[in-house]
C-alpha cells in the first residue's frame, strides 16, 4: 500500500510539473506585455507581425463593441454582453497547447472613435525621457532589461527605494532576469548619471548629495554641503543651526550660504522632466469606465492596436508535411509555436487587464461616481488580486502606466491604490483621505497660530505619530518652521 501511495504522489508530482512547464512560458510572456504600456503594446505587436512571419494580421476579426458590465456591480446580462463574445478560427487552436493558455471568451479593443487620445499632467514623459537616455548608453542586452526594469521602479519622486538585494531577487522572479547584486548595482549607477541629476538615488539624502557632486568642484561650499548632508542630515532638515554650526565648526552665515545652494537644488527629481504644474501631455486611455443605471460599463480601448492571428499558410506547410523533418520544416515549427504562444498572451492579457479593471471599480465605486480622491477606500493590490484569483505581482503589471478614460477624467491607475489603518473611533479609514484632509486642515490655518500635530491629531481623530509621519511623508515642515 505504501509503495503504490509513493509512486501516485511521484505521478501527481510529475504532472504538476509538467503543468507548469507548460504554462511557464505564456506566463512570462503575459507578464511582459501586461507591464506594457498601450503605446509599447502597440508596437510590440507590430514588432511581432514585422519579425515573425508565421503571424499574421486578423483584418477580419474585430469586435463592433468590448464594453461589459462589472458583473460585482451589476448582476443583469445585456445584449450587449453577450454579443460581447469573441469567435476565434479553428487555426488559433491548431497547437495542442493552445486551450490551456486561454478562455475564448476575451473582448477585443474597442474604439468608437478610433483615435481615443486624451490629455493628463502625467509623468509619461519623464519614463520616455529615461529610456532615450538609456539607449544611448551602449548597454549590453541584459543591462538593458535591468534598465527598463529599474526605470519602471522608479517612485512618483524618482526614487529607487528597493534595495539592489530586493531588485536583484525581484528581476528573476517576476521577469526572468538573473542578475547579480553587483549587476544591479552597476546599472543603477548608470541610471544615477541621467537627467535630471538625482534621478534613481534611494531617498532625499541621497539624491541631494549626487546633485551637488555634479556641481563644479570649485564651488566654495560644494564640498561641505556634502559633508553637512552625508554626516548630519536629521540634524540638517530639522534646523538645527546651532548644533550644525557647532558640529562642522562653521559660521551661521556659511551655514546660510549652504542651506541657500540647497533650497536650488531639486527635491523630486521624478517630477521635472517634460511636465510641470501647468503642461499635459497626451496619453491614451487604455480603459474606459462608464456609470449606467445598472451599474457601471467598463471596456478596452482598441487605440489602432492590429489584430493577430496564426498564419493559416504556416499553419498548413506544418500539416501538410510528411516522412522526417526538415531544417524549414522545424523552422515553421518554431514560428507557429511562437507565433501562437504569443497570440494566446495577447488574448491573456487583454482578459487579465479587464479583470483587474472591474474589480477596481467593484472596490471603488464611491470614487467612479464622483471623481472625489477623498471616497478612495483602502484598496491594495493584493486585494485586487485576490479577487482576480491572480499574483499582485500581476495586478503591479497591469496597473503599471495605464489609465482608464472616466467621465471625470483620465485617471492612472496606479494613483488609486491606498492603504488603511484604524482610527482612534476604531473605524478603518484610508491613508489618502486622510491625507487630504490633513493637507486642507494646513492649507487654512491661522499662519500666526499653525497647528501643532497634537492639535492636527485631535482634528483628524488619529494618533500623533501618524500625523508626524505623513506630515513628513508630504514634506510639510513642522508647526515651528511653518509660520
Amino acid at each position: 500500500m505504501m509503495q503504490k501511495q509513493v509512486i501516485r504522489e511521484k505521478q501527481t508530482l510529475a504532472q504538476v510539473e509538467e503543468q507548469v512547464q507548460v504554462m511557464k512560458p505564456l506566463l512570462q510572456a503575459e507578464v511582459r506585455l501586461l507591464r506594457m504600456s498601450q503605446q509599447e503594446f502597440e508596437q510590440d505587436v507590430r514588432t511581432q507581425l514585422d519579425t515573425n512571419p508565421a503571424l499574421e494580421e486578423d483584418a477580419d476579426d474585430f469586435s463592433e463593441d468590448n464594453s461589459t458590465a462589472d458583473p460585482e456591480l451589476d448582476n443583469s446580462a445585456t445584449d450587449a454582453e453577450q454579443a460581447d463574445k469573441t469567435e476565434y478560427s479553428q487555426e488559433d487552436y491548431d497547437n495542442e497547447r493552445i486551450n490551456d493558455y486561454t478562455p475564448d471568451d476575451i473582448p477585443t479593443y474597442y474604439d468608437p472613435d478610433h483615435t481615443r487620445e486624451r490629455v493628463i499632467a502625467d509623468q509619461t514623459s519623464f519614463y520616455e525621457s529615461l529610456r532615450e537616455q538609456a539607449a544611448s548608453c551602449n548597454l549590453t542586452p541584459k543591462q538593458e532589461s535591468i534598465m527598463e526594469y529599474l526605470i519602471g521602479s522608479l517612485d512618483e519622486d524618482g526614487f529607487l527605494r528597493k534595495s539592489t538585494r530586493i531588485l536583484s531577487d525581484e528581476m528573476e522572479i517576476y521577469d526572468g532576469i538573473e542578475a547579480t547584486v553587483q549587476e544591479v548595482g552597476e546599472v543603477v549607477n548608470i541610471l544615477q548619471g541621467f537627467e535630471p541629476i538625482g534621478i534613481g538615488a534611494k531617498d532625499l539624502q541621497e539624491s541631494l548629495i549626487i546633485q551637488l557632486r555634479n556641481m563644479e568642484r570649485d564651488h566654495p561650499y560644494r564640498d561641505l554641503a556634502i559633508e553637512i548632508l552625508r554626516r548630519g542630515f536629521d540634524d540638517y532638515k530639522n534646523k538645527r543651526y546651532e548644533k550644525l554650526c557647532q558640529r562642522f565648526k562653521i559660521s551661521r552665515e556659511e551655514l546660510d550660504h549652504i542651506y541657500t545652494m540647497v533650497r536650488h537644488l531639486n527635491p523630486r527629481p521624478g517630477g521635472s522632466v517634460g511636465t510641470s504644474d501647468n503642461m499635459a501631455v497626451a496619453v491614451s486611455p487604455d480603459f474606459y469606465v462608464e456609470e449606467t443605471d445598472d451599474g457601471f460599463t467598463i471596456g478596452l480601448y482598441h487605440s489602432h492596436i492590429p489584430k493577430v492571428k496564426v498564419s493559416s499558410a504556416y499553419s498548413d506547410f506544418l500539416s501538410s508535411s510528411s516522412g522526417s523533418p526538415t531544417t524549414e520544416h522545424e523552422a515553421v515549427r518554431h514560428q507557429v509555436n511562437e507565433a501562437k504562444l504569443y497570440v494566446a498572451a495577447v488574448r491573456q492579457r487583454q482578459h487579465t487587464m479587464l479583470d483587474t479593471m472591474r474589480a477596481i471599480v467593484h472596490l471603488q465605486p464611491d470614487y467612479f461616481r464622483d471623481g472625489d480622491r477623498s471616497l478612495l477606500h483602502p484598496m491594495t493590490q493584493k486585494d485586487v488580486a485576490d479577487i482576480i484569483h491572480r499574483d499582485p505581482s500581476t495586478v503591479s503589471g497591469v496597473v503599471s502606466n495605464k489609465y482608464a478614460d472616466t467621465p471625470f477624467g483620465v485617471v492612472a491607475l496606479a494613483s488609486l491604490f491606498t492603504q488603511s489603518f484604524i482610527n482612534q473611533q476604531g473605524e478603518e479609514v484610508s491613508r489618502e483621505a486622510v491625507r487630504i484632509k490633513m493637507r486642507e486642515l494646513i492649507k487654512n490655518e491661522d499662519p500666526l497660530h499653525p497647528l501643532s500635530d497634537d492639535d492636527l491629531a485631535e482634528k483628524l481623530g488619529i494618533a500623533r505619530r501618524t500625523v508626524a509621519k505623513y506630515r513628513k511623508q508630504m514634506r510639510i515642515p513642522v508647526a515651528r518652521l511653518r509660520r
